[in-house]
């Protein structure tokens, strides 16, 4: 069965390709005029290059498209049809804006009016409540019961099994040989990073064995696992014009995963991308609070979905103090398992990615965060 979302053979090989671009509109809005089209680019993204071309300002869903030009190799470790799919099945949810059409190197999408939080709003109580509970609602889409009921029997039934240490290895496999020689090479300069290039954690071998340790510490994990966005940073979050409603955006890293994961990533992005400073991560009052609402909007959510696996759950949850300190414990676990992740990510963008950012440093801003906190929860 082919996939649900129309396929272009066009590829784009910039935001500045004005005549793939041109032809690219004509297939999805026919009736747009050439001469009429406008263009925006997006630069806060390091993964993809993202465009809006539109008709008039303001921005709208009704006369603006975007544009995502996937990063350099990014497919080596990102499905980019099973990524379309997960965008379609989400909008058949209701849960983010339709997509138009899948190109060679790219998609294109609606567009979602607002605007992204700061760091400090996301500390107030009435934003990041919305968060925890649109993150809740996320978790309680049957997106697997709904690819089984429409395309049984196909490839595109997505594996429900956790996907973190699948990507951890996967990454790792990515790494060229001898890859800190050649990191500190290009960090020359660089002192804090020559010094981490010296550590032992530049070794294959070590973060294999740091997936192994992961392993078995996150192998009794008791959240459940659902449909996660894994990728919750604050650009990935769009808040309404009028501030009373929330949407995610950009699904590249979603998939199966324990939700206390997706809650524990996301709380690491307090930290911010560019020199991260991790003493902005939500204060352990906020997170308690933070998890209340969640698995409060998690019951009361789940209670729609007919799954067995969501009701049984959704019945289970006593939200007291006890049950909320072992989600915050395992949220702990787990924020080990997201610095590691995108430690190496890191890593593997500083090698390939064509986008102007100092991978390198987030890379180890990560690792160095992820053995901190390893060496306090091993003490």
């Amino acid at each position: 069965m082919p996939s649900p979302v129309k396929e272009i053979a066009l590829r784009l090989e910039s935001e500045c390709d004005i005549v793939n671009t041109q032809s690219l509109l004509s297939i999805i809005r026919p009736n747009w005029p050439k001469e009429k089209l406008c263009f925006k680019v997006f630069n806060e993204g390091i993964s993809n290059t993202l465009f809006a071309i539109y008709l008039d300002t303001p921005l709208t869903p009704d006369n603006t498209v975007l544009v995502r030009i996937f990063g350099y190799q990014t497919e080596l470790y990102i499905d980019r049809d099973r990524e379309a799919l997960y965008m379609w099945i989400l909008n058949q949810f209701g849960f983010t804006s339709q997509v138009f059409a899948k190109f060679t190197n790219g998609i294109c999408y609606g567009y979602i009016p607002g605007f992204t939080p700061s760091c400090e709003m996301l500390t107030k109580p009435q934003y990041f409540k919305m968060v925890a509970e649109k993150l809740a609602a996320l978790h309680c889409l049957p997106v697997s019961e709904f690819a089984k009921k429409h395309f049984s029997g196909t490839e595109l039934v997505p594996d429900t099994k956790p996907c973190v240490m699948h990507y951890l290895t996967k990454f790792i496999g990515l790494l060229p040989e001898c890859f800190s020689s050649k990191l500190s090479m290009n960090c020359a300069g660089d002192g804090s990073v020559m010094a981490d290039c010296q550590l032992n954690y530049l070794s294959k071998e070590y973060l294999e064995g740091e997936v192994k340790f992961l392993r078995k510490l996150l192998s009794n994990a008791k959240s459940p696992v659902a449909f996660c966005h894994n990728d919750l940073l604050f650009g990935n979050i769009v808040f309404s014009p009028n501030e009373d409603s929330v949407h995610f955006i950009d699904f590249e890293y979603c998939g199966y995963n324990h939700v206390c994961y997706d809650i524990a990533n996301h709380f690491c992005e307090y930290a911010g991308m560019s020199n991260p400073d991790y003493s902005k991560i939500p204060s352990n009052e906020m997170q308690r609070e933070w998890v209340r609402v969640y698995l409060s909007a998690y019951q009361r959510l789940c209670t729609k979905h007919t799954t067995k696996t969501s009701e049984s759950h959704a019945n289970k949850v006593c939200i007291n103090a006890a049950e909320v300190d072992k989600w915050l414990e395992e949220i702990r676990h787990f924020t080990l398992a997201s610095h590691l992740y995108w430690g190496i990510w890191g890593m593997v963008q500083a090698f390939r990615s064509k986008i102007a950012f100092d991978y390198t440093g987030y890379a180890f801003a990560r690792l160095r965060e992820y053995k901190r906190l390893k060496s306090q929860l091993c003490n």
